[in-house]
């Protein structure tokens, strides 16, 4: 929506939007959801060669900063662990790789199964974010949030005595 200014007054108008900004719109809607962000995430993870992450520098702001990891460190080495098929290794890198893979595999069913129910007649059409506020409201990220925090209570003294590496 433009204002075209007059001496007069200003009037709003309606100019037409641009066709790409609305199949822009759709596909970053479409992008964000858990049933098409989560698989395009795990196929990303899984062609990225374990031995880039394990070679490099470390780019965790906090351990950057403070010289201590944070609670989820070593989660992305290990996501990218499982989806190589190395459950073992996974479990090394951060116990909760697993577990989130899990979860972010349910949650992608979920959507998909919500998002191909709301294409059916008569069913009304849920926003993208339907699930991720239906979830938010349970318990379940302040179960997450606990898990991390206990993992993390674990393991850093171990790190500080040098018999655990991130």
């Amino acid at each position: 929506m433009t204002t075209i200014s007059s001496s007069h007054s200003m009037t709003p108008m309606t100019t037409p939007d641009d066709p790409f900004r609305g199949v822009f719109l759709r596909l970053l809607s479409l992008g964000l959801r858990p049933a098409t962000a989560v698989p395009i995430f795990f196929l990303i993870g899984a062609c990225i060669p374990l031995a880039w992450l394990t070679s490099g520098p470390s780019l965790c702001p906090f351990k950057l900063l403070t010289g201590l990891p944070c609670p989820g460190c070593g989660m992305t080495r290990s996501v990218v662990a499982l989806l190589h098929g190395d459950a073992v290794t996974s479990a090394y890198y951060h116990p909760l790789g697993v577990p989130m893979v899990m979860a972010l595999v349910v949650l992608a069913v979920l959507d998909a199964r919500l998002w191909w129910r709301s294409t059916e007649p008569g069913k009304p059409r849920l926003p993208a974010s339907w699930l991720l506020e239906r979830v938010m409201a349970t318990p379940a990220p302040w179960v997450a949030i606990g898990a991390l925090t206990l993992v993390w209570l674990i393991r850093l003294p171990l790190y500080l005595l040098g018999t655990w590496t991130f």
